[in-house]
Order: C-alpha cells, then sequence, then structure tokens
C-alpha cells in the first residue's frame, strides 16, 4: 500500500476487514463520445480495514461499518459524478469510503463490463487500494 510507514502497514495486517462484492450502479463515466451519451453499468468490490474489537464487546451496529450504508456511498458516487477515467472513479469511491469515520484502509475493485466489448473481453477492471 502507497505511502505507509512499516508500523502502519504492520497494523493493517493485522487489522481486521469487510467485504462488499458486486454493488451495482449505472453512471456516466468515459472517454469515448457515446459513453457520454448514457448511463452504462459499473460493478464494485470493496474491501475495508478497520478494528472490529469495540463491535465484538458491544454486539451493536453502532460500532461497525454498516454494509447498507457503505454500499449505498458507493453508489452514489457512481451516480453522482461523471469522470472520464475508471482510476477517477475509483479515486473518488476510495475518498467516499474514507470519510468513514472507523475505516482504516480501503480497496476497490471498479469493473466496467460495457468497456470490455470494445476490448474483446468479458470484463475490464481496476483495483486501487488508499489509506487514511
Amino acid at each position: 500500500m502507497k505511502g505507509l510507514t512499516q508500523a502502519q502497514y504492520e497494523s493493517l495486517l493485522t487489522a481486521d476487514r469487510i467485504e462488499i462484492v458486486g454493488i451495482t450502479a449505472e453512471g456516466v463515466h468515459g472517454v469515448y463520445a457515446d459513453e457520454a451519451l448514457a448511463a452504462q453499468a459499473f460493478v464494485v468490490d470493496v474491501t475495508m480495514w478497520l478494528n472490529t474489537d469495540e463491535a465484538v464487546a458491544r454486539d451493536e451496529l453502532a460500532s461497525t461499518i454498516d454494509y447498507v450504508s457503505a454500499s449505498r456511498v458507493v453508489r452514489e458516487v457512481v451516480e453522482s459524478s461523471t469522470v472520464r477515467l475508471v482510476e477517477s472513479l475509483s479515486a473518488a469511491v476510495c475518498e467516499a469510503i474514507l470519510a468513514i469515520p472507523a475505516v482504516l484502509a480501503v480497496r476497490t475493485t471498479m469493473h466496467k463490463p460495457r468497456a470490455a466489448r470494445d476490448a474483446h473481453a468479458t470484463d475490464v477492471s481496476l483495483t486501487m487500494t488508499r489509506t487514511r
């Protein structure tokens, strides 16, 4: 992970993580003219590193990350922003997820299936990891 001290890296190795796979949303993102005409499907996988000690001790949702809320954050970024590159979209999703106080680090995999048809592939994706 970029820009981590050794101590930060080691703490993330022992941190807990929540993964949400297959968040779907539609957005207008792309380099080509036809991509600016209509929304297209994006699928986002998100991994969030956090400390779950308090959640384990209290057994309350307020002590951890609400999956529904985190998924909503991802969908809102994809649906409300307009960027050209998947890299820019992934960075915006990472930034929004890092705004959740419990998140220590985030990894997103942004799938853009429609781009794959032009690449003669089944999927095109980018994985990005960011920390506080």
